[in-house]
């Protein structure tokens, strides 16, 4: 991308400006936005997503089981 256009931040101020109450994107944004994506660039968006939910998920469960183990807890699967 050229240092004019759009940074990661604006982008994602821009959707968060286009979510409703749910956090789901607002129609006429999600069909002009992901409207113009082809189905594979959706699926790729779509893989890279669920990465990064993995990823927080993971460290949201680890941040529990050191507090737990701060308190003296054996935490174990």
């Amino acid at each position: 991308m050229a240092k004019k256009d759009i940074t990661p931040l604006q982008l994602v101020n821009k959707i968060r400006e286009n979510q409703n109450n749910n956090k789901s994107l607002k129609s006429l944004f999600a069909s002009q936005f992901l409207g113009k994506m082809s189905p594979d660039e959706l699926n790729g968006l779509k893989k890279s997503i669920d990465k990064i939910m993995d990823k927080q998920k993971q460290q949201e469960v680890d941040t529990h089981i050191e507090y737990l183990k701060s308190l003296g807890y054996k935490v174990s699967k």
